[in-house]
């Protein structure tokens, strides 16, 4: 009877857990979740949730494919900034909304996780867009003129870029993280 009351406890903490997180993540606050309902009845065996489909341990997986895909170019050991480097940097932060995209919404059990991906390809987007002006203002060898303008912008441009980059790759692995989570209780 322990262990059904346990597990009963665990889904009941790892569901407020959740609400808490997709609120916490949209800046509003959340609602109270509703109190847990006691029965009165002589107690019944908890029906045994479902385990996962293959479409979604498919979108799972796809979630880890895209977050290495993202992050690859950036894992160089060493990199030079030209202005095509910059512009490569960017485009692989883009990919991340396309990627989603194909990747189409899960059910309602991942429905988290998209919440969290689908922020991390924002700040991802972002980052696109920094290294895309920090592109324009650079010469092919990624050069500006010191004291310029556009000096100024391609510092903070760059900046903006790989800060938006390692925002967005925490957020995909928080999104890892919490399939996980949902895929052990599944499991």
């Amino acid at each position: 009877m322990s262990a059904t009351i346990n597990r009963r406890a665990v889904r009941l903490i790892a569901g407020v857990v959740l609400v808490f997180l997709a609120g916490g993540c949209a800046g509003h606050k959340a609602a109270p979740a509703p109190a847990a309902a006691r029965s009165t009845a002589a107690s019944t065996p908890a029906p045994t949730a479902t385990p996962l489909t293959a479409a979604e341990l498919a979108w799972i997986t796809a979630v880890t494919n895209l977050h290495h895909k993202v992050d690859k170019p950036f894992h160089a050991s060493s990199m030079t900034m030209t202005q095509a480097k910059m512009t490569e940097l960017g485009n692989a932060l883009r990919t991340c909304h396309r990627e989603l995209g194909r990747m189409g919404a899960p059910g309602t059990r991942l429905q988290p996780v998209y919440v969290m991906v689908t922020k991390a390809c924002r700040t991802l987007d972002k980052g696109a867009r920094c290294f895309a002006k920090a592109a324009s203002v650079s010469d092919a060898a990624g050069a500006t003129v010191a004291g310029t303008p556009e000096a100024r912008i391609q510092s903070r441009s760059l900046s903006c870029g790989f800060a938006a980059q390692g925002n967005g790759s925490n957020l995909l692995s928080e999104a890892e993280a919490q399939a996980a989570t949902i895929k052990a209780q599944f499991a």
